[in-house]
């Protein structure tokens, strides 16, 4: 655990609320921080800015199987550009049994995750950049990080 009241460098962590959700088209994640200023975050101490979008496109990943569950990291790189990380598919009846949980997946060098996406599937396969948020079959839960949590997302 890390105490903010140390002297720190190299800290890499969101600094402002991303406010994520579905971007105007429903392929697409909307960045409409709270206080309408964008999100500032830092990587390895440098400090970043990324203005609010109404819709921006996330890069395509592996299929996520159907009627199961998988975290994604949403991150920014110092140029500003959008990146996501897709974690492990876990299957929605070991999460009800709860005999599996929902890891976050690492974030990609040299980015800085400012959220995070629960995608639920029902009956259904998901694929990032390819899907709708909002297709049938599909539950998205979209979640503002500081940093990555240490423990895994409790369904």
């Amino acid at each position: 655990m890390e105490n903010l009241n140390e002297a720190h460098r190299g800290g890499t962590f969101c600094l402002s609320k991303a406010g994520l959700g579905k971007g105007t088209t429903g392929k697409q994640i909307a960045i409409a921080s709270p206080n309408g200023a964008g999100v500032d975050y830092a990587i390895g101490g440098i400090l970043y800015h990324k203005a609010d979008a109404a819709s921006a496109a996330i890069p395509a990943a592996n299929e996520q199987a159907a009627d199961t569950t998988c975290l994604y990291l949403v991150c920014l790189d110092s140029a500003g550009a959008l990146g996501t990380a897709k974690g492990k598919d876990v299957k929605n009846t070991d999460i009800a049994n709860n005999a599996g949980a929902i890891h976050y997946p690492a974030v990609p060098a040299g980015g800085c995750a400012i959220g995070a996406i629960k995608i639920k599937t029902v009956a259904v396969t998901f694929t990032a950049g390819t899907t709708a948020f909002d297709a049938a079959g599909v539950t998205a839960t979209f979640i503002d990080l500081f940093a990555v949590p240490t423990a895994p997302l409790a369904a």
